[in-house]
Order: C-alpha cells, then sequence, then structure tokens
C-alpha cells in the first residue's frame, strides 16, 4: 500500500458533494485530473475515473433512495434502456477514436446546457412527482446515447438523462437528479466489471478517490435537501457546460494535430 495519492481523498469528497447533489457524472472531473495532472494514460484514467463514479454514484444513490427520492419505475426502464448502448460503447473505442467521440458528445451536452440554463433563468422546472413508464416510449432511443457514451468516453448518462427526465417529461428538478444518479450508478458497475477484466485501474489510486467519493455521495443528496431547485438547475448546467466545452477543445486539438 503507498500513500502517494492521499491528497486525492478531500478533493474526491468535494468532487462527489458537487456531483450528487445537482446530478451530473463526477467521473468527468477525474479524468483530467488523472490525466493531465497526475500523468496518468488516457485509458486508465479514463478507466480509474469511471471505477471512482461507480463507488460514488451508488453511495449517493442509495442515500436518495433512504430519503425515497428516485423515480423508481421510471428509473429502472431506463437503466434496462442504459444497458445495450453501455455494452457497445465499451467496445465502441475499438473503431472510433476517443477524442472524436467526446467532441460528440460536447456538442450533444452544450445544446443540452443551454437549453437547462435557459430553463433555470426563465424559471422553468418539472412539475411532476412520478412518471407513467408509457411515457418513456418515444423517448427510447436516448437512454443508449447516454450509456454508448458514458462506457466510451466516462460521462453521458447522467448529463443526458437528468435533461430527459425533467426537461423532455416533467419530472421536478430533484427527483430527476435523484433518478438520473440511480441510473448513472447502475450503468457505472456494468462499465467498471468489464474494465476488470482489462486491467486498466490503477487500484493505488483508486484506494483514496473511492473511498472520498463514498463519503461525499452521502453528504451531497443531504445538502440537496436544503438547496433550492434554481441553484440546483443552475450549477447542473454550468458543470455539463464546462464539461462539453472541454470535450470540444479536446477533440479539435486532436483534429488539429
Amino acid at each position: 500500500m503507498t500513500f502517494e495519492y492521499w491528497y486525492m481523498f478531500p478533493i474526491s469528497v468535494v468532487i462527489a458533494i458537487l456531483a450528487n447533489s445537482s446530478g451530473f457524472s463526477g467521473g468527468v472531473l477525474f479524468q483530467p485530473i488523472y490525466n493531465i495532472f497526475l500523468n496518468v494514460p488516457l485509458q486508465n484514467a479514463v478507466a480509474t475515473g469511471i471505477a471512482t463514479e461507480t463507488v460514488g454514484m451508488t453511495s449517493g444513490a442509495i442515500r436518495y433512495l433512504i430519503y425515497k427520492k428516485a423515480d423508481l419505475a421510471i428509473g429502472f426502464t431506463i437503466i434496462m434502456l442504459t444497458i445495450p448502448g453501455v455494452v457497445i460503447g465499451n467496445h465502441i473505442l475499438l473503431i472510433i477514436n476517443e477524442h472524436f467521440l467526446k467532441m460528440v458528445l460536447g456538442f450533444i451536452i452544450l445544446g443540452l446546457a443551454t437549453l437547462q440554463l435557459y430553463s433555470a433563468i426563465k424559471m422553468k422546472f418539472g412539475q411532476r412527482e412520478t412518471i407513467p413508464v408509457e411515457d418513456i416510449y418515444k423517448y427510447m432511443w436516448i437512454p443508449p446515447i447516454g450509456g454508448l457514451f458514458s462506457a466510451s468516453t466516462g460521462s453521458g448518462i447522467c448529463e443526458i438523462s437528468q435533461p430527459l427526465l425533467e426537461k423532455g417529461m416533467g419530472l421536478k428538478t430533484k427527483k430527476a437528479n435523484a433518478t438520473a444518479i440511480l441510473v448513472e450508478a447502475t450503468g457505472d458497475w456494468i462499465i467498471t466489471i468489464l474494465n476488470l477484466y482489462a486491467g486498466m485501474i490503477l487500484w493505488e489510486l483508486w484506494l483514496f478517490t473511492g473511498t472520498g467519493v463514498i463519503i461525499g455521495g452521502q453528504i451531497g443528496p443531504y445538502l440537496s435537501q436544503f438547496l433550492p431547485e434554481r441553484m440546483l438547475k443552475i450549477f447542473f448546467s454550468i458543470s455539463i457546460l464546462v464539461i462539453a466545452i472541454f470535450y470540444i477543445t479536446k477533440g479539435f486539438l486532436w483534429v488539429l494535430e
């Protein structure tokens, strides 16, 4: 056991609090930290970031389930629709460059972030306490896209599921956040299990980040109970806007190489 990455523990707690309180995937913040600042190879950074996110989102999902905030029926339906995309995405890097995928995802979530930020400014929030499962039928093609991008780039399920639930189907903001985190946690477990066989997870790093996000995953849902919906929505929008710009920039740099 090495304590080389001990300082990632408090950083991980903060990232998990932010992600679990507002509904975006924290793995996208870990990846650039691992790759750029810690000089971890890109594939290992993505795999370790997802493994970290897996336990953090699971911690948050459990807390939201205790609070009875997640819409279980629609959540599990989206999980079932997400899984095929996860399996395909885990293998898609064999034929498509990761930077290209991230650039495409960047443009998608840039549009979602803009739409969500506009809704927050105009005070337009979801009003439904629950969603009938049949309401997902016309959106059945969306969850697999989130799963595909999450498995191949490390983010996508939360960033796509939350706007789908709130903006597309009208679920209340906090319930949409909780349900999206439940979906993300389940999808991440599948991705991480597949990555285990590839041996790409750096456990000496994960030891500190994984422990940190478990703690942060409990704090985030607790804090979200006391935060206004508008604040959560704005924070979610700005967070995925930053993610979108990061992905698009990296994609263009790859094109120019």
